[in-house]
């Protein structure tokens, strides 16, 4: 294709899907696909300092270390570590929803470009052998129409230029953790993964991607289900956590 053709399609795209913010839909898209006011909010939420273990943003001067913070739970999780771009507050939350419930392709590259620097900052020097989605079950997919996880986790894939796995399957149509109380949202999950070709795997260092987490319990399911297949260690990479208010109030505001 000549550069003129390949010019002029841009711009006919560009006149039939202006540059909008993928959080406020604003026709002023700036930087990364947020505008300016947005932008602004998201690298004040990002800057928040996080758990590595549970995620959870840690208050000033209290600090968390590789080995947690005083809001983990006494049971650790089974996945290592958790990569976020920040709490699941405005911009993200528009964000996510966006390309969550209005399958916005553009949505999707932007934050998975985001989630991809994340985790090449935060896990510099760490091997990281293959990106896998928390995966949907076929019956939830058809009914939405898409796969955002997966969506997302491919485009992290990409960035990262890591190999792409599909090996970790949803064996049980759940009901969505949403609607459940923290305390049964565990025993909801609880055998709903299975891994196919366990071999492909095995002493394999997973980078599992969701889009929020909020309890863990799902990530939990899922990062126990990889490492009982074989998997030596899984990091979580997430958009965003979910977590009371107060506990960012006072470093951002939202």
């Amino acid at each position: 294709m000549s550069s003129f053709a390949g010019e002029f399609l841009v711009s006919v795209a560009r006149l039939l899907w202006p540059d909008t913010c993928v959080a406020c839909g604003t026709n002023d898209r700036t930087n990364q696909g947020f505008c300016e006011d947005c932008g602004r909010q998201l690298l004040s939420v990002a800057a928040l300092e996080a758990c590595p273990r549970c995620g959870s943003t840690v208050g000033p001067g209290l600090g968390a270390g590789e080995d947690g913070c005083s809001r983990c739970p006494d049971v650790m999780f089974r996945f290592h570590r958790v990569v976020r771009l920040g709490p699941y507050v405005a911009p993200l939350r528009a964000a996510i929803r966006q390309m969550k419930y209005c399958r916005w392709g553009r949505g999707i590259r932007e934050l998975g470009g985001l989630l991809a620097e994340a985790v090449s900052a935060r896990c510099a020097g760490e091997r990281l052998d293959v990106v896998v989605p928390v995966p949907m079950h076929w019956l939830r997919r058809l009914g939405r129409g898409w796969n955002h996880s997966g969506s997302l986790a491919q485009g992290v894939a990409r960035r990262l230029k890591l190999p792409f796995g599909d090996e970790l399957v949803r064996v049980r149509n759940t009901p969505p953790q949403v609607w459940l109380p923290a305390s049964r949202r565990a025993a909801n999950v609880r055998g709903a993964f299975a891994v196919l070709r366990p071999k492909a795997l095995a002493g394999a260092t997973v980078l599992l991607v969701d889009d929020v987490m909020t309890t863990g319990a799902t990530a939990n399911e899922a990062a126990r289900t990889l490492r009982r297949a074989g998997a030596e260690r899984v990091i979580l990479a997430v958009l965003a956590r979910a977590e009371p208010p107060a506990a960012y109030a006072h470093r951002a505001r939202v």
